[in-house]
């Protein structure tokens, strides 16, 4: 290649690159609202499903998960985010071991 075609070379694979981060970020914050608005809407439902019967109880959230035989959706709801972190998790680890593929690809070319 010549000198100007390796320039721009260089230079679409650098807006390439900041344009990715820049859609990881928009991405990453826009999950990181959604989450805390989950987390909100969660800490409204706990507070209109307390009941004063468990008011013995501090904050009481235990007892009132655990109250009328509850504790088999305790379990599933464990056991879902347990499977959901590890989907994450691998699905990680997956996109980086891609990444680092075409980055060893990339820097051989030259």
């Amino acid at each position: 290649m010549t000198g100007k075609t390796e320039t721009r070379v260089r230079e679409i694979r650098s807006r390439t690159r900041q344009y990715r981060r820049q859609h990881e970020n928009r991405v990453l914050s826009s999950l990181a609202a959604f989450s805390l608005f989950l987390l909100a809407g969660i800490g409204v439902l706990f507070r209109s499903i307390q009941t004063p019967g468990v008011a013995a109880v501090a904050d009481g959230y235990g007892a009132v998960l655990l109250r009328d035989g509850a504790v088999t959706y305790v379990v599933i709801g464990i056991a879902a985010f347990v499977v959901g972190v590890s989907v994450t998790v691998l699905c990680i680890r997956l996109k980086n071991r891609a990444a680092n593929r075409t980055d060893r690809t990339e820097g051989s070319d030259c």
